[in-house]
């Protein structure tokens, strides 16, 4: 079985956690320094992420990477 991550999926759940925790993309991208439209593409799933990137989204919004690349 051949594991990968839905980019969309992904992108949706980085979004409503920083939405949750009231944060804007301005707010999330600078935090992270990258820029906002690379987060808001991450965002729309139209594109994916470095893992460091990926890290540094985890730790922002104090997600596991589980639940960012699958859901649980």
């Amino acid at each position: 079985m051949k594991l990968q991550y839905n980019k969309i999926e992904t992108g949706e759940r980085i979004r409503k956690k920083r939405q949750l925790l009231n944060m804007t993309l301005d707010t999330a991208s600078a935090k992270i320094d990258i820029s906002s439209k690379y987060f808001a593409d991450i965002e729309r799933g139209s594109c994916g992420m470095s893992v460091e990137t990926m890290i540094s989204i985890a730790s922002l919004l104090d997600m596991s990477l589980d639940y960012i690349i699958y859901g649980k």
